[in-house]
């Protein structure tokens, strides 16, 4: 039964880690690609004439908006259930060093992310829907004015989602290495992650 839990917990945090990185390996590839290429958006066709790299910018946004949005939502779902496969992990218990470890990956992993969904995403997505607002509008003074604002906002976003990702990457690598050897008949050992470095099931 350990093991089980702890397949349950490997796969579930493998998933929120790749959740987590998956917005940021959307926007490497989206961005680069729109500064080659000649986008165009209806109601934004003069801000991007008029600021042809901007207005391409702002076009990749619109694609890589979707992408976020669909990783947002699935880890707040991914995110409890590793918890919860944590919890009835710890409840098997283990070594202390390790449990202390992950317990606090996973915590700075889940506060990172519900600070990330409730403050800091919709601070960005306020000032980014003033920006387009007046690049819609055609007002290049007052969408350049409020460009530092998206800018800042993002690089606040960018950093709560690094920290989630590190933790994750943390909470995932302790989890490898609270693996033990369990003896397997006659024909040698296996090693298998088991609760916070638990004892047989």
């Amino acid at each position: 039964m350990p093991r089980i839990f702890a397949l349950v917990f490997l796969v579930l945090i493998a998933c929120w880690f790749a959740l987590a990185l998956a917005g940021g390996v959307a926007a490497a590839a989206i961005f680069p690609a729109a500064r080659e290429l000649e986008l165009s958006l209806a109601g934004y066709e003069e801000f991007i004439a008029l600021r042809p790299t901007e207005g391409r910018m702002l076009v990749a946004g619109f694609l890589a908006e979707s992408v976020f949005s669909f990783s947002n939502g699935i880890r707040l779902v991914v995110a409890p259930l590793s918890v919860v496969a944590f919890l009835a992990l710890g409840s098997m218990g283990g070594r202390t060093g390790l449990l202390s470890l992950r317990g606090l990956a996973i915590a700075v992993a889940s506060l990172t992310l519900m600070g990330g969904v409730l403050w800091v995403q919709p601070e960005f997505s306020a000032r980014d829907r003033e920006y387009r607002a007046a690049a819609r509008a055609g007002d290049v003074d007052a969408a350049e004015a409020l460009k530092s604002g998206v800018d800042l906002a993002h690089g606040r976003a960018s950093t709560f989602a690094s920290i989630e990702a590190i933790a994750l990457l943390v909470a995932i690598a302790a989890s490898a290495g609270s693996g033990r050897r369990i003896g397997r008949g006659d024909s040698g050992t296996t090693s298998v992650p088991v609760g916070w470095g638990s004892r047989r099931g």
